[in-house]
Order: structure tokens, then sequence, then C-alpha cells
């Protein structure tokens, strides 16, 4: 079931439209996303199929979300960037400085398919990006080492953990969504981070991760052996036979979503459209699906009963049973908690 739904095979009415179309000319784009399993899933499901279907050649862009907005900022008004995948708040950033194309129905109609949770809006109304997958972040652990399965995110801190634990740092998307979440867990609020700031200052960290992948690698090299990770890179290891688990704590899994997005004032927009329609058709977030266990944003789609169980808000469950973060708020929090990390924790 689940090779069946990543094979990707777009139908041929699908196909036939994109070649009269003109998609099939020898052109390239040149397209940021994650590495990792990530990076490998969009490699598998999206840009691998679009390529054969279109003869298109995609130029990979590798980065997490901070590093791809900086290089859209750098390279504003000219940029070499034509698709830039990016997670939800940095979305938000990139929006707001003007980076972003609109993304309408009539040159992506895939997005009639769409959940309204996954269409992202200006305040104008004007859509700026589309999900690919909504995510959560909990507790990641190896089932061998861990003797007592945590509940909590304030285990990370017990003793037998020192030293083999990892947890983001405000370079990962969800960074800061976590360092907010625990402080208010802690009993701090917005403008008063110090109970975070002695907890994180207090944790006795293998690594705080920036790239997912770097913690994907951690918990596969036994490096550490729990942490605050993606349940996505939980069952990926779990798949490949290792004795890895998630779990969403009793605090709550933070949540987020993975984006595609067009960059304004790219020379090939016309073909970058047609990427992205391609993104989140059926088939490809069927297989992103089957893949990342991600939930899916693209409506009616057919997943075997591994995938449904593993999503992030469960076999029967929806979108509406997710805590979905709002990232105009936290966004006005980011650099206050970013300097803090820098000045207080990054240098304990």
């Amino acid at each position: 079931m689940r090779g069946m739904a990543c094979s990707s095979l777009l139908s041929s009415s699908v196909l036939a439209t994109m070649l009269m179309s003109g998609a099939a000319q020898a052109q390239s784009l040149t397209a940021a996303f994650y590495g990792g399993e990530w990076g490998e899933a969009i490699q598998a499901c999206i840009v691998d199929p679009f390529t054969k279907a279109t003869g298109t050649k995609i130029l990979p862009d590798p980065g997490v979300s901070t590093v791809t907005l900086s290089k859209l900022r750098q390279q504003k008004g000219n940029p070499v960037v034509d698709i830039a995948w990016m997670d939800g708040g940095v979305s938000e950033l990139a929006a707001a400085d003007g980076l972003l194309e609109d993304i309408t129905a009539a040159a992506v109609p895939n997005m009639a398919n769409m959940l309204t949770e996954g269409v992202y809006k200006t305040s104008s109304g004007s859509v700026f990006a589309l999900s690919t997958g909504f995510y959560s972040m909990g507790l990641v652990y190896n089932t061998k080492e861990v003797k007592n399965p945590p509940s909590s995110f304030w285990d990370l801190w017990k003793p037998e953990f020192s030293g083999v634990v990892t947890v983001p740092s405000p370079t990962n998307a969800m960074g800061v969504p976590l360092f907010i979440h625990l402080n208010k867990a802690a009993g701090g609020t917005t403008g008063n981070y110090g109970p975070a700031v002695e907890k994180y200052k207090a944790l006795k960290v293998s690594s705080f991760f920036g790239a997912s992948g770097a913690a994907t690698n951690s918990f596969q090299s036994s490096e550490v052996i729990i942490g605050a990770h993606y349940a996505s890179a939980a069952w990926s290891l779990a798949d490949k036979g290792l004795p890895i688990t998630y779990l969403a704590p009793k605090e709550g899994a933070p949540t987020g979503d993975i984006r595609v997005h067009i960059v304004k004032g790219g020379k090939n927009k016309a073909l970058a459209e047609k990427f992205v329609d391609f993104s989140v058709a059926t088939e490809q977030a069927a297989c992103m699906s089957e893949k990342l266990y991600v939930g899916p944003a693209t409506k009616g789609l057919t997943l075997s009963d591994k995938a449904k169980t593993r999503l992030p808000w469960g076999k029967d469950g929806s979108v509406a049973n997710l805590a979905l973060t709002n990232w105009n708020e936290l966004n006005a929090q980011r650099q206050a908690v970013t300097d803090l990390w820098n000045k207080e924790i990054a240098r304990k």
C-alpha cells in the first residue's frame, strides 16, 4: 500500500495537460528545501516525479527555513531561487518582507482541493503559501535505552539523560515555538522568559540542533537517546528497524507545517506555478504522508492504515485536533527569544 502511494504516478490527463502547456521543455528551476528525511521525501514524492513528467531539471538548494529566508532576503529583486520550502512562522516573515509571489487559483488549480487551514493568505487576501504537510514535535526516545517511558517535556531534565538529550535551537523552525511553549508551562509570560531561560541553561544536552536531520543522525548513532524531536523523524527511524518511538507529552505537542512558495521576481514564474500545482496534487500529498506521516493539507487521499495511525492527529482525527500556532503572535517574540538564547543559553 505504501509503495503504491509513493509511486507518485501522474494520471494521463494531468500529464497531457502539462505537456500541452509547454511545461515539458528542457528548462530548470532552483528549489530550496530541507535536508535529511524531509528533503528525501520532497525529492522522491515531488521533485523526481515532476522531472520525469515534464523534463524540467530541479536544482536543489538545501537548507533549513531560516537559512532559506536569509538567502531570499539577500537575493531580493534578482532571485536565484524559484521555489522555496519554509516552515510556518518563517513563511510569514518571508511574506511580510515582500519575497513571495501571489499564488492564484487560475495558475494553481489544485489549490481548490486543499484544506482552508493549509492555504495561507495575507491580510489583503492574497495567497502566499500552500502546505505540503502538518507535523508535530514531542518526545522521541530509544526504547532500549530509556527504561521508563517519559510523559512530560520536563523528563528531559532527569539526571539519567545528562549528555544524551537533544532539543531544537532557534535556528530550527520549532525552536522558538518550543521555547515559548515551555516558558508558558514553567510559569513565564510574553516578555518574561526567565523561567524557560533557567530551564534551558540547566539542561545537559548532547547538542541543540538546527537542522532536523542532525537530530535524526544523533539518534541513529546513539549519541542521544531522548529529546524533543519530530514525530515524522521518529517513525522514519522506526521504519529502518531502530528502537525509536514518539509520544505527545502531557504539556501538548507544538505543531506546524512545511510550505511551498513561489519566490517573487523569479525568471520562471509560469513553470514555478506548474511545479507548485504538482506539489499539492493528490498523488504527491499521499506520498508525503506515507513517507513522513505528515498530516495532508490536500483532501481526498487514500492512505495505508499505518500512515493513518501515525498522522499527527491520529487515525480518526483531523486538522481540527491540532493546536495550530498563531505565527504572527509568535514572530513578534522571535527576535527577543533568539537574542536571549544567544546571550544566555548558546554561550553557557
